[in-house]
């Protein structure tokens, strides 16, 4: 049996969480998040897919490998609950 409550879902094994890990954290602006995180996993699938290194990869997309490195792992921006 499950029953709702703040938009999570009691299970016998535990809680099943709300489909967005953000807001079920309580992080401020979990749809944003949510949403870069998304798209940081749609990317890297991408570079995978075409087998681009990521220097070629930063190059196409006109950034630096650094950069594109940190947003293929999910850093985004720094937030608050990472300072």
């Amino acid at each position: 049996m499950t029953a709702r409550h703040d938009g999570l879902r009691k299970a016998a094994l535990g809680t099943i969480g709300s489909g967005n890990v953000f807001a079920d954290l309580g992080l401020p602006d979990p749809e944003t998040e949510l949403m870069k995180a998304n798209l940081s996993i749609e990317m890297g699938k991408a570079v995978q897919k075409r087998g681009l290194a990521h220097a070629t990869a930063a190059q196409i997309m006109a950034m630096a490998p650094s950069e594109l490195t940190k947003l293929l792992h999910g850093r985004t921006e720094p937030t608050p609950w990472t300072t």
